[in-house]
């Protein structure tokens, strides 16, 4: 369940990053503030990083437990990830990132309420900062979607009901009726972003349908290529959606674990001999440079330990959707010439003669890395983890439960 006053606080805390709304003590501010239209900027902002936080924390406890991240520290709660273990209620840092993707979730439909209201009256000074909340609220719920088995929705102190496992795929029906209202509305900066999340809810939900239960005998979709085309049409060549982190708005703690804690490392780690090998390029035979350059982009700490940015959406993304369900119609000449086009981005050799399906493994492994896509495509696929516990590793096909903090503050729930 969601604290009301502690929910409203980080509201108002994150909204005035960047709002002008002008009061006398900020101390002081109430929820009726929240209904000057002049917050609006600062409620879309601050839904945007209370989600950007939540999102940070449960990435990393879903990374670790996939072949692109690694536990070399001194926690069991990370071990038990590492190990394949994703089913424990008690798992003190999946349980400790429910608060924050919970928050995230809750304050971006409040934010949605919020600024739609203001849209209805005509008090709305920017409808920008409403297609932002239905992007942040969109994106909040694919995270969700992916990560977890279930989820609870609750309203400040109202318990909520479990979604149910069987139901989860209904939170990306959720997310692509929010983004077809800021479609409506969207301007030229913002309709990529709009329509790059639309093609990727579309494939997510369809990949949800490989993972419940798996199918690795028939692993690929035909789901989101007429609006990955569409995107594309208004992306640039190598256009990517960012998350980005800072001091003077939110960080990111699955950076933070990896670039500051040292708690977990990117791959094959030496010092403690474990992880997972950097995989070959297809065609050169040779370590993948696209993953090299993006553990060495997640590792620029320049900025500080805690700030590497996450991509949402990208163009490389919408060529891999329509590669996929090119593959899934039979047609594998027409993968690769689609995964050709992303190669050209990086200058890579073009595939001829490789096998369709290992190069669309391949070069989804390469362009989503640490992306939140991995662990979905590890079940489908039927790729293990060289640090995976046959003891410890729950089924394929598993991914987060409602935590054990949710389950004993919600009559609704019993373990």
């Amino acid at each position: 369940m969601i604290n009301k006053i502690k929910v409203l606080s980080l509201l108002i805390s994150f909204a005035l990053i960047g709002c002008a709304l002008e009061v006398d003590n900020p101390n002081s501010l109430l929820e009726d503030d929240l209904g000057d239209p002049s917050a609006a900027v600062g409620v879309a902002n601050g839904a945007w990083n209370t989600s950007l936080n939540g999102i940070g924390y449960i990435m990393i406890a879903n990374a670790v437990a996939t072949d692109e991240v690694v536990w070399i520290g001194s926690r069991d709660a990370w071990r038990e990830l590492d190990k394949g273990g994703m089913e424990n209620v008690y798992n003190e840092f999946v349980d400790g990132a429910w608060p924050y993707i919970t928050e995230g979730r809750w304050m971006s439909d409040k934010a949605v309420s919020i600024l739609e209201d203001f849209h209805s009256k005509g008090t709305l000074p920017n409808t920008q900062d409403l297609v932002r909340s239905y992007l942040t609220a969109a994106m909040v719920r694919v995270y969700i979607a992916d990560m977890f088995d279930d989820f609870v929705y609750s309203d400040k102190t109202v318990a909520g009901n479990a979604i149910g496992d069987a139901n989860m795929s209904g939170l990306y029906d959720e997310a692509t009726a929010l983004l077809g209202k800021a479609s409506a509305l969207a301007d030229a900066d913002n309709k990529p972003k709009v329509a790059g999340l639309q093609a990727r809810v579309a494939h997510a939900k369809a990949v949800w349908g490989k993972v419940n239960p798996v199918n690795t005998a028939s692993p690929y979709v035909n789901a989101g290529a007429t609006e990955a085309a569409a995107a594309l049409a208004l992306m640039g060549s190598d256009y990517k959606w960012k998350m980005n982190f800072s001091g003077s708005t939110v960080s990111n703690n699955m950076s933070w674990q990896i670039n500051g804690r040292l708690e977990m490392d990117l791959l094959y780690n030496d010092y403690v001999a474990n992880g997972d090998a950097q995989p070959n390029d297809l065609v050169t035979g040779t370590a993948d440079s696209r993953i090299t350059a993006l553990a060495a982009e997640f590792r620029d700490i320049s900025g500080g330990t805690d700030y590497a940015a996450i991509t949402i959406v990208s163009s490389r993304e919408m060529h891999l959707i329509i590669a996929e369900g090119k593959m899934a119609g039979g047609d594998a000449a027409g993968c690769l010439a689609e995964l050709n086009k992303i190669r050209a981005l990086d200058e890579l050799a073009a595939y001829t003669t490789e096998d369709a399906g290992a190069a669309l493994q391949a070069e989804r492994r390469a362009n989503l890395f640490v992306q939140g896509r991995r662990l979905a495509d590890m079940y489908r696929f039927g790729v293990t983890s060289a640090v995976w516990d046959n003891v410890e590793k729950s089924p394929a096909g598993t991914f987060f439960p409602i935590t054990i903090r949710e389950i004993r503050a919600n009559p609704n729930l019993s373990q």
